[in-house]
């Protein structure tokens, strides 16, 4: 493969992949560096690729195993936003993940962050959205962090809860 058609790829590819990163649990700060690196393993790696229609799936497991390898490394700096939300979003990506399941799914989570009730958005967006510890989080409302890391907690159980079922459903 030539350079200008591995740009193609990478253009016709990294928003997507970016996204299914994110999805795992990467932090906001962290997914460019994790996409850049499944794009460089694609690169070195473009040899076993046998079907260029196949590219999105092959890049979506380039992402997952470097997602992983990041959960297992404790000595680096951690990468990743919460280990249990990894693992469980980690688990349901090893399902054939095509662009439509990836934006089906982040239809349904945007619709269910959008139920939740104001102060549960308020504190999802801080933690996700803003990249907030527990205490900034709790400088800025009346919680402690030990109550905001319960709190979130309980939003992801909720939201991972309200996401499965829209996909059930089909109600994205």
């Amino acid at each position: 493969m030539q350079r200008k058609e591995f740009a193609k790829l990478v253009l016709e590819h990294q928003a997507r992949l970016r996204m299914f990163i994110r999805m795992l649990g990467a932090m906001p700060d962290a997914v460019d560096d994790l996409a850049q690196d499944a794009f460089v393993v694609a690169y070195e790696r473009i040899d076993t690729l046998d079907d260029f229609d196949q590219a999105g799936p092959w890049l979506r497991s380039i992402a997952r195993n470097l997602v992983r390898n990041e959960l297992r490394k404790s000595s680096r700096r951690r990468r990743v936003v919460n280990t249990s939300i990894s693992e469980a979003m980690l688990a349901m990506s090893d399902e054939p993940a095509t662009a439509s399941w990836t934006e089906d799914w982040f239809t349904a989570l945007r619709k269910c962050v959008e139920h939740l009730p104001g102060h549960g958005r308020a504190l999802v967006d801080g933690r996700y959205n803003r990249g907030q510890n527990a205490s900034q989080i709790a400088n800025e409302t009346d919680m402690t962090p030990a109550a905001v890391r319960q709190a979130l907690s309980r939003l992801r159980g909720l939201l991972r809860t309200c996401v499965e079922t829209r996909l059930s459903e089909g109600s994205t």
